[in-house]
């Protein structure tokens, strides 16, 4: 058979990483993410193919639209690669040409792009990318904020970051982590709280809610209803 007829009729995952894949992830979505790029790099030749690539791949945007819904199922796939990069199943890298533009890039993280994208990361384009003036490596934005603000990333924090990234989109886990920095609070144990009232109370209604409470317990609508004598003082 056809070498390029092979390649694209058939790929498959190392096996390293789907063991990790079968037995560290939580989330269907990062699944369908890691073997549509297993394909896409497959069917490429390459080891890592431009995100906007995957973002217009037909299948996986049917996959991850919202059930029952037409709507754009973008931030879906963005909240899939950032918990697979999150959970070490992708490389996420970053390009910029000449003239400043940038592109990101996505990978299998097998040990040999792992290895690859520490030494020379440039390898892992494809040879007919041309010339890129910087080329990183890319993590959550959530892990740099951590490090920068509260503190070393160390495995058990990147386990908790990438767990919190599967529960609540990024813009929360961003926003706690900067809130938690305002209080002086520089601890993943004050986040998680922040996020887990977030889930229970609402972000964005907040004022409303306390509000509301100060509505319930305004003194005044006892001193003046039908309930003043037994609160205004007799004498």
């Amino acid at each position: 058979m056809d070498a390029k007829l092979l390649s694209e009729s058939s790929y498959c995952l190392p096996v390293e990483l789907a063991d990790r894949l079968v037995t560290a992830a939580h989330d269907l979505d990062t699944v369908k993410v890691v073997l549509t790029v297993a394909r896409l790099t497959a069917r490429a030749g390459a080891s890592a193919v431009p995100l906007a690539t995957l973002s217009a791949d037909p299948g996986l945007r049917r996959a991850l639209r919202p059930r029952g819904t037409d709507r754009d199922p973008e931030s879906e796939l963005l909240r899939a690669v950032n918990v697979a990069v999150a959970r070490g199943f992708l490389v996420l890298l970053r390009t910029t040409n000449q003239r400043g533009t940038t592109t990101d890039w996505v990978a299998l993280a097998t040990p040999e792009t792992i290895a690859l994208a520490r030494r020379a990361p440039v390898s892992l384009l494809p040879t007919r990318q041309g010339a890129v003036e910087r080329v990183t490596v890319e993590r959550p934005n959530a892990f740099a904020l951590y490090e920068q603000n509260i503190g070393p990333l160390t495995p058990l924090i990147a386990e908790q970051l990438a767990d919190a990234l599967e529960q609540f989109p990024a813009s929360w886990v961003e926003a706690a982590i900067t809130e938690a920095v305002h209080y002086g609070r520089r601890n993943w144990r004050y986040i998680q709280r922040i996020l887990e009232r977030w889930a229970t109370e609402g972000r964005h209604d907040e004022a409303h809610s306390r509000d509301q409470r100060a509505r319930q317990l305004d003194p005044e609508k006892y001193l003046r209803g039908k309930y003043a004598p037994l609160f205004n003082d007799p004498e």
